[in-house]
């Protein structure tokens, strides 16, 4: 081959190496692997095409793949991100257009993920995208005497900057180092045994802590407040905390065959709870005819409270009385009862029928009818009153039941004769 066509090769090659070589981005981003995703940002601001990254939890999962604007001022961007990454961000995720330092330069795109769990698909629209703020934004919308605090700031900076400060920050400079170094085996060991996705899940985990945290104004610092009492209730009562912590394990085994206990308890109700529901609800009707009949009740058991305050004395004096009836109720067992059981009975219960010279006198009525009688008369006549006071007055007469002894009594003679009469009561012919 001749020297001019090697020359001609040779700077073919040299061609196509450089158009390779400027145009790197592009085909790295048209060669990536992935998942094309839009977003419509009310402007572009600053996204470079095959440039700007775009992150999830400021860890890059792809680029910005083209940014066209539109006629109302907006612009529609393509990013190009891992094929994970539209179920990681759910159905309504947002995006934002970041800063890579506080002083801007580079920018990215930050998905955070929102909604429903899902995988997204679409285009997010402008309601949910942001732009950044610029530092001179915010020096724009500061007030005059703001600005002029931040320069007495600035020049206090400088102040302090020469006053030592400069040498501070050297040696911390000349220090970083050595401290950079454990440093970063620290954030490597953060990053888990699968870097692309323990580190993600983690932030995304402590984001959705501090956002549920966060929600309600005030209500974090109510419970660090309350926090702090508790802690200080639980480091008083540590001992006794302790000792109940001591005897959990015993006290979880008892209540384990309670538990148990209660189980078959329940299912025996369970098995009982049809027939008993009839009987409730009758029994919720009388409980509820049964409250005025307890109010009215309560002046009654209030004054039986003191009723029962005023017998505890009676009570008392009752406890040897008792005690001393006990051994009489002894002494009475044995022969009394007997007798008192056996002739006593028999004698009182049983007709009155007399013997010897008073053989012909009887009574069909039992002897205590008898006996009731006798004492009801003799109450009669010793209610006979003269100036010497009460005497028993006794008048003597007879009568057909006078004269005993004869083989006929004249008074059942007579009845005979007569016919049947109305017979006295041994009470009254006495």
């Amino acid at each position: 081959m001749s020297p001019f066509k090697l020359g001609v090769i040779a700077i073919i090659l040299i061609v196509v190496a450089g158009l390779l070589v400027m145009n790197r981005n592009s085909l790295m981003t048209k060669t990536r692997s992935g998942t094309t995703l839009k977003i419509h940002f009310p402007r572009g601001y600053r996204l470079q095409t095959d440039l700007s990254q775009v992150k999830v939890n400021y860890v890059p999962v792809g680029v910005v793949s083209s940014v066209d604007a539109q006629d109302d001022g907006s612009a529609m961007v393509s990013v190009k991100v891992d094929k994970d990454i539209p179920a990681k961000i759910r159905t309504e995720p947002t995006a934002v257009i970041r800063p890579t330092t506080l002083l801007g330069g580079n920018y990215f795109v930050d998905l955070v993920p929102g909604g429903r769990r899902g995988t997204f698909s679409g285009t997010i629209p402008p309601a949910r995208t942001k732009i950044p703020v610029e530092l001179d934004a915010v020096t724009q919308a500061l007030q005059p005497s703001a600005l002029k605090g931040l320069q007495h700031t600035v020049d206090n900076l400088d102040g302090t900057l020469k006053n030592g400060g400069k040498s501070a920050l050297d040696r911390l400079l000349a220090d970083a180092p050595d401290t950079l170094e454990p440093a970063s085996g620290v954030l490597e060991s953060a990053r888990g045994d699968n870097p692309d996705t323990d580190l993600p899940q983690l932030v995304k985990g402590l984001q959705s802590s501090s956002a549920v945290l966060s929600r309600k104004h005030g209500q974090l610092d109510s419970v660090v407040t309350d926090l702090t009492a508790t802690s200080t209730v639980l480091s008083e009562n540590r001992e006794q905390l302790s000792s109940s912590i001591a005897q959990l394990p015993s006290t979880l085994d008892s209540a384990d065959k309670g538990l148990k206990r209660l189980d078959s308890s329940l299912v025996k109700l369970r098995d009982t709870a049809d027939e008993v529901r009839p009987s409730v609800r009758e029994l919720n009707t009388t409980l509820k005819r049964l409250d005025p009949v307890l109010a009215k009740a309560g002046p009654f058991t209030s004054k039986v409270n003191k009723l029962l305050v005023d017998t505890e004395p009676l009570v008392d004096q009752l406890v040897p009385v008792s005690r001393q009836a006990d051994s009489v109720l002894k002494d009475v067992r044995g022969p009394v009862l007997d007798r008192v059981n056996g002739p006593i009975k028999r004698f009182i219960l049983s007709p009155y029928k007399g013997s010897g010279a008073y053989k012909h006198s009887q009574s069909d009525e039992p002897m205590y009818v008898e006996a009731a009688g006798a004492i009801t008369n003799l109450n009669k006549v010793s209610s006979f009153l003269d100036p010497n006071g009460y005497a028993i007055s006794i008048q003597l007469g007879f009568g057909l039941g006078t004269a005993g002894g004869l083989p006929v009594s004249p008074e059942a003679l007579l009845d005979a004769l007569t016919g049947p009469q109305t017979k006295n009561s041994p009470q009254e012919d006495r």
